[in-house]
């Protein structure tokens, strides 16, 4: 059997690697990363996108599969891929990836797209989570013990973070729009917060994680914070900041979309792994 791999991240290569101990793994828009790094004899580098797709009729490829609606995510790749060409050349294949683009889905494409995967969106908020530590504490000259940390949102990813922050002895709040999850944020002995409410504890805050992929840290929160608040924005795009008004007032800000694939890219990798050898091959 043969994989063709098509752009992605570190985790996608971790990915290439594991795979070439068990199969021919083909890849195009990976070949920087092999410039400076050893190649397995089982991973093909080929020269051009069409050899790629017509070696395998499983195709994996980005998580995102892209950033801007025209080329796949992929940051090692030496050439820009375009989603409209790779299009052209997956008739009758199986493409798995995440965030797959509607138009893959109108014409003779199986379409696996990872990120409507319960199980793996689980597994992932972990290497999130824990990346997200690793960025605080890289950048901060002050620890998370006794720190006073706003968690916007509390979804599956945001559950996990007021856990670890709370157990590193963080003061944790987190804001919601749902009675119920405030509620359920009170139970765990967080301080739940509306997010008409940030304002008024904005002065307090030393980190500020959010996981809300819409606005809802607005000038007027950001007035209010202190000069030295670190931001860390893990939302998709658009994200959940106002992004130029904390640049044009001096605010720290980390734009940390994609954490498994920079952070914990052989953690991101097994679990892809895991999922695609139990669901899809």
């Amino acid at each position: 059997m043969n994989i063709s791999i098509i752009g992605g991240d570190l985790r996608i290569i971790r990915l290439a690697q594991m795979y070439a101990k068990e199969y021919s793994v083909y890849t195009y828009g990976i070949e920087k990363y092999f410039e400076n790094n050893e190649k397995d004899e089982n991973i093909i580098l080929c020269g051009d996108l069409e050899c790629c797709t017509h070696k395998s009729s499983l195709i994996i490829s980005s998580v995102p599969f892209t950033k801007d609606n025209e080329t796949v995510n992929s940051p090692f790749a030496k050439e820009k891929i375009e989603i409209k060409k790779l299009q052209e050349n997956m008739k009758g294949k199986k493409l798995v990836a995440g965030n797959i683009p509607e138009q893959f889905y109108n014409c003779e494409i199986e379409n696996v797209d990872l990120l409507k995967n319960d199980e793996l969106t689980i597994l992932n908020a972990i290497p999130t989570v824990e990346g997200t530590i690793k960025i605080a504490i890289s950048e901060s000259e002050q620890t998370i013990h006794e720190s006073n940390v706003l968690v916007c949102g509390y979804g599956r990813i945001g559950k996990i973070l007021c856990d670890r922050f709370y157990s590193l002895g963080a003061n944790v709040y987190c804001s919601a729009r749902k009675d119920s999850d405030l509620a359920w944020i009170r139970e765990k002995r967080y301080t739940p917060l509306k997010y008409g409410e940030i304002k008024g504890y904005a002065h307090q805050l030393d980190f500020i994680i959010n996981t809300v992929p819409h606005i809802v840290i607005e000038k007027e929160i950001l007035d209010n914070l202190k000069k030295n608040t670190i931001i860390i924005d893990i939302a998709s795009y658009p994200g959940g900041i106002d992004t130029e008004y904390a640049k044009k007032i001096g605010i720290k800000l980390i734009n940390a979309q994609g954490i498994p694939g920079k952070e914990m890219p052989l953690t991101a990798a097994r679990y892809i792994k895991k999922i695609i050898d139990e669901q899809i091959i």
